[in-house]
């Protein structure tokens, strides 16, 4: 079996799903079913099925414009634009999308777990693993879940056709289930595979997830005992190059714990065209704003605030390197091109077209040696959990803790000091004390995480979505274009912003699941 196939939507296969609403996908052809599961081939053709949302690009990359991280101008492929400014309502595409997309991935693991016993041509050690893989995909998407919606439809088996009326469990209860399951498939997934299995789950995949689980629910000392564990394993390192984890060039990184796969014109997928900017194909549908790129430090490891190296008139030298590794600024090329919102005459000049209306773009994901275009042609894959976020889990977790010692300064220290970025390291005698510490590892997850979905959950987990969400969102400085008197000499307003802490914080399961359901799913407050 060739690694790419984990990846692979079977078409053909026969426990693939199709059903009249996501809560109750099942499969349909009990003749196929009947007679499906008889070889090796079958069993992991099934499970490599419950691989094939993972990714979910159209709908995933966009998670960064709900978040003070990005914005996104158009509403097509993804309406996250209503989401992020706050005027979304329950009929807003990426509410169902996000909903049917992880029950869809359920069912298919759901319709593993009922199946695979019947298949006698499975060695013990092989059948373990598949059930492993199936219920860590299965609580993976769980997870996502109830960072999304809250309180969920705990669905494990697969339901009859005609049953209508599912409650909601809550969150809490998922939670645990959550991390029942991976305690319990952890000694049957493998440290690792050889190449022909790579991307494939793992015991590392298994603890990360449980670490994350546990630190978004506040269960500190669980959290990073969990962090702790998957550092034991010594599979993982901080990769020394950064920008490779995300354009393709570094697919089998040790640093990644977990990945949806693309492959090159085999299974390529649109990534290029929502981040690429005009002058590489793209049409600059995911941009950064101005609060993200403010974030990264100085590189004497100040705040922009706070540092005397920062120079408003050159506002992106002695910066963090990830901010240039991850944000296009003016003159930066990319893959020979150079990407300039100043050059009024540019593809790329503000506002213009397709172009950018934040004044940035992003480098991060934007393939090695590709030009985008809206033909789905790119083939990096999507980092779903790394090694980087590990460690400030364990970080994290240790803080809220109380429990503050070297580890926590050591594990913030391998991501700030990778190889090409260097930065100043955290010590007891720059960064004391939990108050400090939080800041600090708070600002640390979101410059190393822009455009994986961590700043989301993080923004919620913390209570400060409110803070961060609501009123004017900004793009850059405009000091080239006089023409644009409104904004000239000022940054670029590019939307106003509102959030209700009493409804935003979680999205709305969506209606027709509400309405198929006889009034027994009720909403979520606000919606």
């Amino acid at each position: 079996m060739k690694k790419l196939s984990i990846i692979i939507a079977l078409a053909g296969l026969a426990t693939v799903t199709a059903c009249k609403k996501a809560l109750d996908e099942q499969p349909q052809d009990a003749v196929s079913r009947e007679t499906f599961w008889q070889t090796e081939a079958d069993a992991i053709n099934a499970v490599n099925n419950c691989y094939r949302r993972l990714g979910d690009v159209d709908n995933r990359m966009f998670l960064t414009c709900v978040t003070d991280d990005s914005y996104a101008w158009s509403n097509w492929p993804s309406d996250a634009i209503y989401v992020g400014n706050g005027s979304a309502s329950i009929s807003t595409g990426m509410f169902d999308n996000f909903w049917s997309n992880f029950y869809k991935m359920i069912a298919s693991c759901n319709d593993v777990l009922e199946n695979i016993d019947r298949d006698k041509a499975l060695s013990e050690e092989l059948l373990n693993r598949l059930k492993g893989e199936a219920r860590f995909i299965r609580a993976y998407a769980y997870q996502q879940l109830i960072g999304l919606y809250g309180d969920v439809v705990l669905r494990t088996t697969i339901p009859p056709t005609s049953e209508f009326n599912v409650k909601r469990t809550s969150r809490a209860e998922v939670a645990e289930f959550i991390v029942k399951e991976l305690d319990e498939i952890s000694a049957s997934l493998p440290v690792s595979y050889d190449a022909a299995d790579e991307g494939r789950a793992t015991r590392g995949a298994a603890l990360a997830l449980k670490s994350r689980v546990l630190l978004y629910e506040g269960k500190y000392p669980e959290a990073a005992e969990a962090a702790q564990a998957a550092m034991s394993l010594g599979s993982y390192i901080i990769d020394p190059s950064y920008l490779s984890l995300f354009d393709g060039t570094n697919k089998n990184s040790k640093e990644i714990i977990l990945s949806a796969r693309y492959v090159k014109n085999t299974l390529p997928n649109a990534m290029a065209t929502w981040v690429g900017g005009p002058s590489l194909g793209g049409w600059s549908e995911i941009t950064p704003l101005q609060s993200l790129v403010d974030a990264y430090e100085c590189t004497d490891g100040k705040t922009i605030g706070a540092s005397a190296l920062y120079d408003p008139a050159r506002p992106f030298e002695n910066r963090d390197p990830r901010l240039k590794l991850t944000i296009v600024v003016p003159g930066v090329q990319v893959n020979g091109v150079t990407i300039d919102v100043t050059n009024l005459n540019g593809l790329d000049a503000l506002g213009k077209g397709n172009a950018s209306f934040t004044g940035y773009y992003y480098k991060k994901y934007v393939p090695r040696d590709i030009q985008g275009n809206w033909d789905n042609n790119s083939y990096n894959d999507v980092v779903l959990m790394r090694y980087a976020e590990v460690l400030l889990n364990y970080a994290e977790a240790k803080i809220e803790s109380n429990q503050i010692d070297q580890t926590v300064y050591d594990a913030i220290n391998q991501v700030r000091q990778r190889t090409g970025v260097d930065m100043p390291a955290l010590t007891p005698a720059n960064t004391s004390g939990q108050e400090a510490l939080r800041v600090a590892v708070r600002r640390e997850r979101r410059v190393e995480f822009p455009m994986e979905d961590n700043r989301l959950f993080d923004i919620r987990r913390w209570k400060i979505a409110e803070q961060v969400m609501a009123g004017p969102a900004y793009g850059i400085l405009n000091n080239f274009d006089a023409n644009r008197k409104d904004d000239y000499g000022k940054n670029i307003l590019v939307e106003q912003r509102s959030f209700q802490p009493g409804r935003d914080y979680l999205w709305p399961v969506p209606q027709r699941e509400v309405s198929l359901n006889s009034g027994v799913l009720p909403n979520n407050p606000g919606w």
